[in-house]
């Protein structure tokens, strides 16, 4: 690490930088730091004002990322390039960066009429903490929304939460690649984790001998369900109406109507092709059919992940837009490689539904582990709520089961879960009081523990007690 004299002849732009209260961060054509102030060295923890002067900027980071504060996953040399490719083009980004106290700092960038770089870094600790209460709000309305069309499905809502998590995922993901300049941005990627939730939301009017019928649908069927496409927007635009100013009502419209289109033009209900459908719409017409050929429904067995994500890589091109397509792809392939606990036939139990389910919880925690590693607060908290949607719904189905065949156990089973519960739940207030960027191995770990306990020792204990009568009770799903 160099330690330059700082030059003698800007006094006054150093007093100009001393004096103001944002980190000011000053770097050269090449990215050579050049100066940097006061708030900033307390922002950063650094040494004195001569630290990584004549220094790359890529030396700062690095000494961040090493003593483990301020860089998050993935915030290395290549980020760090296509941010100074922003502003050579004219661009001004900004980001935020939580430190691991929870105070969130905003850093923006711009070029200087003079030549070189400044960086301006600010707390916006107070500022988060009031858009995330206003983010949560919106997706709870949105959730009580979506509930009212999901209530008849056999999941109880759980598919909305998991089609507008994967939305949020693509959309970041195309963000990062820089995929859809001046359209994909940070404001998008959070407003469609919120609206993707009302994906179906017209599926309210569509009559239960269509949605709940176990077989094909015939055409008369098809046309009828297909109306929840239009019935969905019209609802969502009446909405609108009240909350003129809504931005998730706006796209949630549009992904309402048009998550159902085909690239191709073969799609429902108007034929649109390629650009012509709103690119939120395309986004969710891949979160949409992965989780329905995933999921148990009244008319199909849940698909492997990896056939479900085959199927979507053909389809690319004439079902769904092959970027989005090349995004998923790449978000299956991170999560993939931040494996916390591995499905494997032992686990199994002998019960087809309660061994879906069990897949699907485990699943899940490996969601959460790799949003973990990512440092994204805001998709560990959608998982999170995920994680206790299907718990609750796993817990409810399998109490059912033992009532029927080993009650009295079940109140001991029963009192397990309920802690289980619990203790998320507790861990998400946490997690949000705190403005934490990760839960931790320690956390993880747990989850992991817990549910390998539960299956291994519980659950098979109690199906051993039962016996053989256990396989063949199918309780109500809740």
């Amino acid at each position: 690490m160099a330690e330059a004299q700082l030059p003698a002849t800007d006094g006054e732009l150093h007093e100009a930088m001393e004096a103001v209260p944002q980190g000011l961060l000053w770097l050269d054509d090449n990215e050579v730091i050049r100066r940097h102030n006061g708030a900033l060295r307390r922002f950063l923890g650094l040494a004195c004002e001569r630290q990584f002067v004549g220094d790359s900027v890529a030396e700062l980071l690095r000494f961040l990322h090493q003593r483990g504060d301020y860089t998050s996953a993935g915030e290395d040399e290549r980020v760090l390039a296509q941010r100074m490719r922003a502003l050579r083009s004219g661009d001004s980004p900004y980001y935020d960066r939580v430190r691991p106290d929870g105070t969130v700092l905003r850093v923006s960038a711009g070029r200087l009429p003079s030549g070189g770089y400044l960086y301006s870094v600010a707390d916006a600790t107070g500022e988060r903490r009031a858009r995330e209460a206003m983010q949560r709000k919106a997706r709870a309305t949105m959730l009580a929304m979506a509930n009212f069309a999901e209530h008849r499905d056999e999941d109880t809502g759980i598919h909305v939460l998991r089609v507008s998590r994967m939305a949020r995922q693509l959309a970041m993901r195309l963000h990062r690649d820089g995929a859809f300049p001046g359209e994909v941005d940070a404001t998008f990627v959070e407003r469609i984790g919120i609206a993707a939730i009302l994906h179906d939301v017209g599926k309210i009017a569509t009559p239960d001998h269509v949605l709940r019928k176990a077989g094909e649908l015939d055409a008369g069927e098809r046309a009828v369900m297909q109306q929840h496409t239009v019935t969905g927007e019209r609802l969502l635009r009446q909405a609108q109406l009240l909350m003129s100013d809504n931005p998730y009502l706006e796209m949630g419209a549009q992904i309402a109507l048009t998550h159902h289109e085909w690239f191709d033009g073969r799609g429902y209900p108007h034929g649109l092709a390629g650009t012509d459908i709103p690119l939120a719409g395309r986004i969710c017409a891949v979160a949409d059919v992965y989780d329905a050929l995933t999921s148990r429904r009244p008319y199909k067995e849940p698909w492997p992940l990896a056939e479900a994500a085959a199927l979507i890589g053909r389809l690319a091109g004439t079902q769904f837009d092959p970027q989005v397509v090349a995004a998923f792809q790449a978000v299956l392939a991170d999560a993939e490689s931040a494996q916390l606990v591995s499905w494997n036939e032992a686990m199994a139990i002998g019960h087809e539904h309660i061994d879906e389910q069990h897949k699907m919880l485990v699943d899940t925690i490996n969601l959460l582990a790799d949003a973990d590693r990512q440092q994204d607060r805001t998709l560990v908290g959608m998982v999170i709520d995920e994680l206790l949607a299907y718990a609750a719904f796993h817990f409810h189905y399998e109490e059912a089961l033992f009532a029927a065949v080993e009650p009295g156990e079940l109140a001991r089973h029963r009192g397990l879960h309920r802690q289980f519960v619990e203790w998320v739940e507790q861990v998400r207030a946490e997690f949000v009081a705190n403005n934490q960027s990760q839960l931790g191995e320690r956390i993880l770990h747990f989850l992991r523990d817990w549910l390998r306990r539960h299956i291994l020792g519980e659950d098979r204990r109690l199906c051993r007690q039962a016996g053989r009568p256990l396989l063949s009770v199918v309780p109500a799903r809740p």
